[in-house]
């Protein structure tokens, strides 16, 4: 709060951080009998009553006392839980003096008879130490105590603020305090463990040595060695525990070190494949054992510990420095026993852990697509996202290295008018324009209330000590909050994937979009060297040719499904040293398609091709949108060239960068890691499953406010109110936008009918008219929704009062849309009939808005691509006037041409063009009686009873 200082957390929201959804609260009431209505018998009566919180953590659970709010139940309810686990909400007013003292009576308490078969996160570890063999049996690593007592932090970082972004000076200061506890404590000869003075009793060792269980037999746990040197590759390491031994005597030996209490444990990060916490295990740095030296009076010459280089990597991925080489393992001990917990980490698990460290990476793994998928350069909620959203990844990003949470300051401001739209942007060059719109952008503006803000956030990364890491700024505005923040969380991951790539200098390129932020980052991250396997292949942009010259055919904007597969190969013809028997010859890059190819692909064809090909990733069913960046390169070059239910194959040579890529997504990475050794291809295997988009909806908004999806319903709605119409039917109704738009204003209309051959789009149109049917008071008493062709006649829609068909005769083939026009002017005879088309000639500008990546091939054609990938055609003004005329003249109808966005008077025409006839004066020929109608009612309601039928 500005102005003011820090709060106090309450209990519930340190739970919360700690546990979140994992913290179940469930309230009771409770009735005191004393106040009851009848006393003795404990009779409950109709007024206030007392609460009791039940709360159930993972491993233990607590019931409160009674309260009269709730509330305070669950507040009392959570600080049972902290006391139990030893955390206290920490309280400003705390002096460094009293920190001490707590922290020297935690450590006594820890030491007591009674906290050794507490339920706590320390209980099974000095119950551990009890079978460790020779000195060192009772002897509790310090590290043990620093990492699992989180009462014991806390204080410490009242003492000194640097212990949240060095966890290790924690283990100096439980050793100084314990030097206050002479009497009590003893500390070992290496420093670095602590035992009690007298034994426990001998009952309590005897009753804790019954209750050894299975678990705790020998057993083997994978691991994954980190070594401090660079150029080296992690290994694969096999961990023995044994019964008789703390776990940190085993990974001791590995490290090399006398015994477990050297051993200094990480944070908890990443998680194994059973969902385990992951840890770093590593030498203590040499620096605390210095500080502990002084605290206890003891030489560094009686310290085991040698001077040791940062592991680079290691401390990476855990957020802290890791000295010398280092253990990734997921093991630990239960809290209400003996048993231990351990899962098995791969090497995959150290890549995906690296990868997921930077913002790109977390929205590859979201995503499961490791290789494919890359951070898109806009949000939109259409397609990009397939897992957390940017303002959740940016959270996660924060979490992850130790920063605060983002910021976020949203601003809003007034909607500027199309007009001014059409004056700035540059690309529109259509003179005219702005003078011919001007009235029907007014009548637009004033017909639209509560539509006039739009907003903008800015974000701000701040250090736990709030020092400023980024300041991101965009100036673009968006019609929703949500956008805008998105849009911002975005820019700000953008420009901090760009910083992680280019690692190895002081600051990353500016581009244009980077004139939006601030930053000061260089000394907040750490370059992470990754290490393969030494061998360094030439990275190089790669384009993907075919054998005959292809051109996109899938436009900016649109939404592609595809099933792919990514396998990494060995070219034969190379030698195992790498060197070609050639110089002339060169790994291939080409595509190779076929049309005919069955629409499902085998995912594990390379496998069961020659040994020297790995399968590496691959996924059924994935969408992407063409344009924004969120898909490998190679793949969306290729996607756009093919046709659906083609089939196409290339290969690359993978740069440096794609090798950790490549290990995380890896099942076998041994035999990967050899495959990288030599002179790999990554070869493509991709099948076209569908196009969707791009939407008419976003290539329009970029031009027209209110859109044109509302202005061809205000176009509609003039002409109801203008006839008085009282029925109305709508071909090919879809969900049923035109008709819920429609009872958003006070119309004529007593009749509503749709008609469709889509079931989840009357279904749809269904729910939300019965909703607001019911909901709101308007003049139509009835409403029915028609499963059925718009190809057919229905004589229980002949004779309405307005048609209406707007933006349905494209999905259709040319011929059925001219079927289309005869039927309904000929059979079904609606007194006016509104039909409306897009105007192929405004595509051109349309398109202009969307995002390119590529540069258009000029010698290309230079027509524009449909709106929608499912239009089966589109029509020029003159295509459209010359059937609408036809139409007209053969069945005795007058029709008037017009359309919704832009303007008619100048090129090129309006973006939908309509159509509007109208019946003239004639006499109504009946309608023949005969076959049953072949519309299946799906819906209907009634205002008499309001029942919905089927």
């Amino acid at each position: 709060m500005a102005g003011g200082g820090k709060r106090t957390p309450t209990p519930k929201s340190i739970i919360h951080q700690k546990f979140g959804a994992k913290a179940s609260y469930r309230v009771e009431e409770v009735y005191d009998s004393s106040q009851s209505g009848c006393p003795g018998l404990a009779i409950p009566q109709k007024g206030p009553c007392l609460y009791r919180c039940h709360l159930e953590l993972p491993d233990f659970s607590v019931v409160s006392n009674v309260f009269k709010k709730k509330k305070d139940s669950e507040q009392s309810a959570a600080e049972l839980a902290l006391e139990k686990l030893g955390i206290r909400p920490q309280n400003d007013d705390l002096t460094v003096d009293e920190a001490w003292d707590e922290i020297v009576g935690r450590i006594k308490y820890i030491f007591s008879d009674e906290f050794i078969s507490a339920e706590h996160p320390l209980g099974a570890h000095l119950r551990a130490v009890l079978r460790r063999d020779g000195d060192c049996c009772g002897s509790v690593p310090v590290s043990v105590i620093a990492t699992f007592d989180a009462k014991i932090n806390s204080r410490c970082k009242i003492i000194n603020p640097s212990v949240e972004s060095d966890p290790s000076l924690v283990i100096s200061y439980v050793i100084e305090a314990a030097a206050k506890l002479s009497d009590y404590i003893v500390a070992s000869p290496d420093v670095s463990s602590l035992r009690r003075k007298n034994p426990y009793p001998s009952e309590i060792v005897e009753a804790l040595a019954t209750h050894v269980s299975d678990s705790l037999l020998s057993r083997e746990v994978a691991t994954v060695f980190i070594p401090c040197l660079g150029e080296e590759v992690v290994e694969l390491e096999t961990l023995y525990i044994s019964s008789d031994r703390h776990y940190l005597d085993s990974i001791a030996d590995r490290l090399g070190l006398k015994n477990g209490s050297q051993v200094m444990m990480s944070r908890t990060f990443g998680k194994a494949s059973c969902g385990s916490e992951c840890r770093l295990y590593s030498t203590i740095p040499n620096k605390s054992s210095d500080k502990s030296s002084e605290a206890s009076g003891s030489s560094n010459e009686d310290s085991s510990h040698i001077e040791k280089t940062r592991n680079a990597r290691a401390s990476y991925i855990c957020g802290q420095d890791i000295y010398g080489d280092a253990i990734l393992a997921s093991v630990g001990y239960r809290w209400k026993s003996n048993d231990l917990d351990c899962d098995d980490v791969t090497v995959k698990s150290f890549y995906r852990i690296c990868c997921g460290m930077t913002p790109n990476g977390i929205y590859k793994i979201s995503r499961q697509a490791v290789i494919a998928a890359q951070l898109p350069s806009s949000f939109t909620t259409k397609s990009n996202w397939r897992g957390p959203l940017p303002r959740e990844i940016l959270c996660m990003f924060c979490h992850q290295h130790r920063l605060a949470e983002p910021v976020f300051s949203s601003s809003n401001a007034p909607v500027e008018s199309l007009s001014d739209i059409f004056r700035s942007h540059k690309k529109l060059k259509v003179s005219g324009v702005d003078d011919a719109d001007n009235d029907n952008l007014s009548r637009e503006k004033e017909d639209t209330p509560g539509s006039g803000m739009r907003f903008r956030c800015e974000v701000k990364i701040f250090t736990k000590s709030q020092d400023l890491v980024l300041e991101c700024s965009p100036r673009k505005f968006y019609e929703k909050e949500n956008d805008a923040i998105q849009n911002a969380s975005l820019k700000a991951l953008l420009w901090f994937s760009k910083f992680f790539d280019e690692l190895d200098v002081e600051q990353p390129s500016d581009t244009d979009d980077d004139q939006d932020i601030k930053s000061s980052t260089p000394n907040v991250f750490v370059a992470p060297p990754i290490s393969h396997n030494g061998h360094s292949s030439e990275s190089k942009p790669i384009d993907v040719p075919s054998a005959e010259k292809r051109v996109q055919s899938i436009t900016n904007g649109s939404v592609v499904s595809i099933c792919y597969s990514l396998s990494l190969a060995v070219d034969p013809e190379y030698s195992s040293d790498g060197e070609s028997p050639s110089d002339d010859e060169s790994p291939r890059d080409d595509i190779e398609s076929n049309e005919d190819m069955e629409a499902e692909v085998d995912a594990e064809y390379s496998v069961n091709c020659e040994p020297s090909i790995e399968l590496i990733e691959s996924n059924e069913e994935i969408e992407f949108e063409v344009g924004t960046g969120s898909m490998n390169p190679h793949i969306e070059s290729a996607v756009t060239q093919m046709t659906v239910g083609e089939y196409a194959s290339f290969s690359t040579t993978p740069p440096d960068a794609a090798e950790a890529l490549i290990l995380a997504a890896a099942s076998d990475t041994v035999t990967v890691r050899s495959l990288l050794s030599e002179r790999p291809t990554l070869n493509y295997s991709i099948l076209l499953l569908g196009v969707k988009g791009p939407s008419e909806e976003r290539m329009e908004a970029a031009f027209f406010k209110p859109p044109l999806s509302k202005q061809r319903v205000e176009y509609a709605l003039k002409h109801i109110r203008e006839s008085s119409a009282s029925t109305l039917v709508d071909f090919g109704c879809g969900s049923g936008s035109l008709l819920d738009s429609l009872l958003d204003y006070p119309t004529s209309l007593q009749t509503i009918i749709g008609v469709d051959i889509s079931p989840k789009g009357l279904a749809r149109a269904a729910k939300m008219l019965h909703i607001k049917l019911n909901k709101e008071a308007c003049n139509v008493k009835s409403a029915t929704l028609y499963d059925g062709s718009i190809l057919e006649f229905d004589s229980r829609l002949y004779d309405v009062d307005i048609g209406t068909c707007l933006e349905v005769i494209e999905h259709m083939e040319e011929d059925q849309a001219c079927q289309f026009g005869e039927k309904v002017l000929s059979l079904f005879r609606p007194k006016l009939l509104i039909v409306s088309t897009p105007n192929f000639e405004f595509n051109t500008i349309l398109q202009r808005s969307t995002p390119e990546t590529q540069e258009e091939d000029k010698t290309e054609s230079q027509l524009p691509k449909f709106r929608n990938h499912d239009h089966k055609f589109e029509w020029t003004r003159e295509q459209f006037n010359n059937w609408a005329s036809k139409l007209a003249k053969v069945h005795n109808y007058s029709v008037e041409f017009s359309g919704v966005g832009g303007s008619g008077e100048v090129e090129p025409g309006f973006a939908s063009q309509i159509a509007v006839f109208r019946r003239e004066a004639s006499s109504i020929e009946n309608v023949a009686e005969g076959s049953m109608p072949p519309y299946k009612v799906i819906w209907e309601w009634k205002k008499e009873d309001g029942d919905k039928k089927d």
